[in-house]
């Protein structure tokens, strides 16, 4: 296991300045997208933090 440090990722807002969204690793755009493999694919974890969203704006 390792970790990261992105020069596009806002820690304070969770958001990545290159994709112009919230931050999620290997998502389209991302420099991580072509060079590293995830436990969690990146689908899932895309539409885990939509729903999220959703939730968040429906209350």
């Amino acid at each position: 296991m390792s970790s990261f440090c992105c020069p596009h990722f806002q820690m304070e807002t969770d958001f990545c300045m290159r994709t112009q969204a919230d931050c999620v690793p290997g998502r389209p755009g991302c420099v991580l997208r072509n060079n590293s493999v995830f436990a969690i694919p990146v689908e899932q974890r895309l539409k885990e933090k939509e729903a999220e969203a959703a939730r968040r704006t429906g209350e």
